[in-house]
């Protein structure tokens, strides 16, 4: 059985969070619906949470 370590800090509640994994961190910026995430690597991604259960997302690495 894996276990798992990840701590959210909220910055700005409701807009900003930072996240500790054991890969690194991530910086999250929007709402719960819509927001863009930046990681350690300088990777980006968007998400956009639709109604009826529909996730749209797109990613972008440095590489």
């Amino acid at each position: 059985m894996p276990l798992y370590f990840r701590k959210r800090i909220t910055i700005v509640p409701g807009l900003v969070r930072l996240t500790f994994g054991p890969r690194g961190w991530s910086l999250t910026v929007g709402p719960r619906r819509a927001h863009i995430t930046l990681d350690r690597h300088g990777n980006r991604g968007a998400t956009a949470h639709l109604p009826g259960g529909l996730t749209w997302h797109r990613g972008r690495s440095r590489r």
